[in-house]
């Protein structure tokens, strides 16, 4: 995914809706997955587990992806609790890099 990311247009794609982006089927499953984890973690079930496990992920890689999803937002809490655009931060970041 992180290559993915690398291309501005596939980025833009992913932010606007990742299931219609031009990306495989596993980075849409991941991002189903974290969707529901971000949405309603407590409806995951062994099934959506199974899910990505047979697109080849690792219960390593499960719990990364649950790791980064809650870390994200515990940050997006933190930033509207104190009025932090995140936004903002994001958008001077991808205008301050050079084209790839």
């Amino acid at each position: 995914m992180r290559d993915q990311l690398t291309d501005k247009r596939i980025a833009t794609q992913i932010a606007s809706d990742f299931r219609t982006a031009d990306i495989d089927d596993v980075t849409k499953a991941i991002l189903e997955f974290a969707v529901k984890v971000t949405e309603t973690a407590h409806t995951v079930t062994p099934e959506d587990l199974n899910k990505l496990r047979d697109f080849g992920l690792t219960d390593e890689a499960l719990f990364a992806i649950v790791e980064v999803v809650g870390f994200f937002s515990y940050v997006n809490r933190i930033a509207d609790a104190f009025g932090i655009e995140l936004d903002d931060f994001l958008e001077q970041r991808w205008t301050s890099e050079p084209e790839q």
